[in-house]
């Protein structure tokens, strides 16, 4: 079953910000580009750590334990220690709201 949730109004999220947000046990992060908004597991692949306090530099996302970055877009590990990529998830902009859906 996929869960939708929301994420609040674009307005809440600026360009080059981020937010994290807690969908049945799982976290997720919402982050938005120029181009749009991405949601990716608020967990780093390499010590399961939120990513959610770290820094997102273009359209990657550094762990602040370890330095360990991810792609927004696809979820792929860019830097080590993390080998393994991240989950993604499907957004959506309708009527004023960001939505996450999460399987």
């Amino acid at each position: 079953m996929t869960d939708r949730i929301s994420a609040g109004s674009p307005e809440a999220i600026p360009v080059g910000g981020i937010k994290a947000l807690a969908v049945n046990n799982r976290r997720v992060l919402v982050c938005r580009l120029e181009d749009g908004f991405y949601a990716v597991a608020d967990e780093c692949s390499h010590d399961y750590a939120p990513i959610s306090t770290g820094r997102l530099k273009g359209d990657e996302i550094e762990c602040p334990r370890h330095g360990a970055r991810f792609d927004i877009r696809t979820g792929h590990a860019k830097a080590p220690p993390a080998v393994v990529g991240i989950e993604t998830y499907k957004v959506t902009v309708e009527n004023g709201e960001v939505f996450v859906e999460v399987d």
